[in-house]
Order: structure tokens, then C-alpha cells, then sequence
């Protein structure tokens, strides 16, 4: 068949994800769950392109004024404050902080108020 044109870019893309998320210790199941958000979603689904390509974030996709970058911060500090280590240390798993940050992102577009008020309200211990 002639004209019929494959593109291989997002079994590539699917890939290099689950790669990362194995690469992360992240379950299978929360990988399935975020990899299917990511596919509903076009526009975040080019800032996991850019992350897999460049390993920094596009931030070209913003809610209520906060972008990848902003979260992927939010993620180091939560981990900081768990850790109770100040600062990322060696142990340090930066792309599972970067995994979570995609599906904090899907979770602040699916309801903006609820992921304002979350990022907005301070980590102290008594809010892990």
C-alpha cells in the first residue's frame, strides 16, 4: 500500500516515559494512570516531548499562573520537608520529583481552585 505513512514518535515518546518512571521507582499502576492523562491532554503531552528531549521543562503550559517549573520546585520542597534535609540531597530522586510534577499538573488542570489552594496553603509537617 502506497501513501500509508507510520509515525513511530509516540511509541518512542511512551518508551523513554516508562523508562524514566522505572528509572524513578514509580508503581506501574500510578505510571498507567499518569501516562493516560498525559495522552487525554495534547498540551502536556508536549511538555513530556520537550522534558524527554531537553530533561528541563517547556513551562509553555500554565494554570493559574504556575507552570512545570513552579511545580517541579513545589515537588523539591515537599521532598526537603519529608527528608527533613533543607536541600536535595544525592539520595535525591529528581525524575520521579519531575514525574510528580506532571501529575500535579494534570491534577491543577483538572480543578484550579483545589490546586491553588494546595500550593498556595504551605507544606508544614502537620499538612503531610
Amino acid at each position: 500500500m502506497s501513501g500509508i505513512l507510520y509515525d513511530a514518535s509516540r511509541i518512542k515518546v511512551c518508551q523513554a516515559f516508562y523508562e524514566i518512571c522505572a528509572y524513578a521507582e514509580l508503581d506501574r499502576v500510578w505510571a498507567d494512570e499518569l501516562w493516560k492523562d498525559i495522552m487525554l491532554q495534547p498540551q502536556i503531552y508536549e511538555e513530556l516531548v520537550y522534558y524527554i528531549e531537553h530533561h528541563t521543562f517547556l513551562n509553555k503550559v500554565k494554570v493559574c499562573g504556575y507552570s512545570m517549573c513552579d511545580l517541579y520546585v513545589w515537588q523539591m520542597s515537599r521532598y526537603n520537608l519529608i527528608r527533613d534535609t533543607g536541600k536535595n540531597s544525592k539520595t535525591c530522586n529528581k525524575e520521579k520529583m519531575a514525574m510528580q510534577a506532571f501529575r500535579t499538573l494534570i491534577d491543577f488542570i483538572a480543578d484550579p481552585e483545589k490546586g491553588r489552594k494546595r500550593f498556595e496553603s504551605g507544606q508544614g509537617m502537620d499538612r503531610l
